[in-house]
C-alpha cells in the first residue's frame, strides 16, 4: 500500500510544481512587465540616435494621421490643428512649405511653443 500512497504524493507534488511554474510564467506576462523599446528610460535600440524621427507629411496623410503625429509631438488640440493644416493644403515642398505651415499655425492663433512642436513632427 505504501507504493500507491507514495505515487499519489509524487503526483500531487508534480502537479504543485507545474502549478507554480505556470503561475510564475503568467505573472511575467500579466504583471505588466515591459520589454523592448517600451521601457521608460531605456534608449530606443531600434532607432539611430543621430537619425531624426520621421515627420508626417501634411500633403500625403489623412487628418487623423496628422493629428496622431501632433499628439506624439505633445501639441495641444492635435485634432483641431490637423483639421486646419489639412484644410490649407497643398503646401509647397521644402522650406517654403515649412514657412507656410508656420504661417498657417500663427494665423490661427498658435503660440510660438506650439508652432515649434508642430513643425518638429510634420512637414509639407
Amino acid at each position: 500500500m505504501g507504493g500507491v500512497r507514495n505515487g499519489r504524493i509524487a503526483r500531487k507534488g508534480m502537479q504543485a510544481a507545474v502549478a507554480v511554474l505556470v503561475a510564475a510564467a503568467l505573472s511575467g506576462c500579466v504583471g505588466g512587465s515591459r520589454s523592448g523599446t517600451d521601457q521608460p528610460g531605456v534608449p530606443d535600440a531600434g532607432r539611430n540616435a543621430t537619425q531624426p524621427a520621421q515627420k508626417e507629411s501634411i500633403n500625403k496623410s489623412s487628418e487623423d494621421d496628422v493629428a496622431a503625429a501632433l499628439r506624439r509631438g505633445d501639441v495641444d488640440d492635435p485634432q483641431g490643428w490637423a483639421r486646419i493644416l489639412v484644410g490649407d493644403r497643398p503646401y509647397p515642398p521644402g522650406q517654403p512649405g515649412q514657412d507656410r505651415i508656420r504661417q498657417v499655425l500663427v494665423d490661427h492663433g498658435g503660440d510660438p511653443d506650439e508652432v515649434d512642436k508642430a513643425l518638429a513632427v510634420v512637414e509639407p
